[in-house]
């Protein structure tokens, strides 16, 4: 393991550690209040809790720890010092909205699982399953499926509704706070306008441009990177033009290269959902009629078998599909890397280290 690769690899182990004691403590209150409240909603924060904190310790916790990493590279260290406890609980906020994010995801994209453990709209239509063991009527899987779909909807809702709460309850000063609080909404709002303009274009079956999926992806995911680090620079008192400005650049370049290494990574899901991203775009432009003629039939058809996803994923590579974006990835980061020199004054040696860090592991990660 190179240093670089080591120092990474420990800065999230002592982060994500924090936050996911940070999570139980809040999760530990929230609980408190709500079981002397209502029982009902009491289970409903509970399954929250199990979907955001599950057993095998899987999340990354990437988005609050780009937040504390912003705050700690900017605050003067005085600032630090008084802060310190309060980032770390501010920073759960951008947790609870990418959480927000992927119980919907999960929901749109009829996944089943998540994090090694049945997404949240399967337990709970599993819970309305068990519910029923002993009653016996023609649509209770339909029925558990619709109870599923609401739960899961309102879960992504609540979730969201206590990220923003954790940033207005918070004990920073009122003005930097509120301004805070408008980066979170924006967040939320760039999410849902991509996945409208996505899910419209897919229902609609048009195939997205490169610049179409640029846009998407800003939306979808890298504006959640730009808007954790915006939150903690702004949190940090930072320069808006010096400072938060460059920072927000660099995230939102990362946030797209981390998009493109997803959709790597993830290409025979997007196969078998037919949802046509980074490679299928570089592929349908290099293919012979031929190929582009089995990928239109196997792309997102019904019960798709592992050798026609074979046979898709083969085409794809023949096209050098994978290549291509992997390497356009690669020339987003030399881009990328200008943004975080404009920073003025710079960011403390550790967290543009992580940052740097970060940026190649964004590209070059296997998960």
């Amino acid at each position: 393991m190179s240093k670089s690769q080591n120092f990474l690899e420990q800065y999230f182990k002592e982060e994500k550690n924090k936050v996911d004691l940070e999570l139980e403590k809040y999760f530990l209150d929230i609980l408190k209040s709500e079981s002397i409240q209502n029982t009902l909603l009491y289970d409903f924060i509970k399954k929250v809790k199990d979907y955001i904190l599950p057993p095998n310790k899987k999340p990354k916790r990437l988005h609050p720890i780009i937040l504390i990493a912003s705050f700690l590279g900017i605050a003067n260290p005085y600032y630090i010092e008084e802060m310190a406890d309060k980032i770390l609980s501010v920073a759960l906020s951008v947790e609870f909205l990418h959480n927000a994010k992927i119980i919907h995801d999960d929901l749109i994209d009829k996944d089943m699982t998540r994090r090694g453990f049945p997404s949240f709209h399967v337990r709970w239509a599993n819970q309305l399953l068990e519910t029923y063991t002993d009653k016996d009527f023609s649509n209770k899987e339909e029925s558990a499926r619709e109870f599923g779909a609401v739960m899961a909807i309102l879960g992504g809702n609540i979730t969201y509704f206590l990220g923003s709460q954790i940033i207005f309850n918070s004990k920073f000063e009122n003005e930097i706070k509120f301004k805070a609080l408008a980066e979170y909404n924006e967040a939320f709002n760039s999410i849902n306008k991509g996945l409208i303009i996505e899910e419209y274009m897919f229902w609609n079956k048009i195939t997205m441009t490169l610049e179409q999926y640029l846009n998407i992806a800003e939306l979808k995911t890298a504006r959640l990177f730009e808007k954790s680090a915006k939150i903690g620079a702004i949190l940090a008192k930072g320069n808006f033009n010096y400072q938060i400005r460059p920072l927000s650049d660099f995230m939102l370049k990362l946030g797209q290269i981390h998009s493109i290494r997803d959709d790597i990574l993830d290409l025979e899901k997007d196969v078998m959902h037919g949802e046509k991203k980074f490679p299928y775009i570089i592929a349908i432009q290099n293919t012979t009629e031929a190929q582009q003629k089995i990928l239109n039939e196997l792309y997102g058809k019904p019960d798709l078998n592992k050798n026609e996803i074979e046979e898709v994923v083969k085409i794809i590579n023949e096209t050098n599909a994978l290549k291509i974006s992997q390497q356009f990835g690669l020339n987003l980061i030399s881009q990328t890397k200008e943004s975080l020199k404009k920073i003025y004054p710079g960011l403390n040696k550790k967290h543009e280290k992580f940052f740097m860090e970060l940026l190649n592991f964004s590209i070059n990660r296997e998960f």
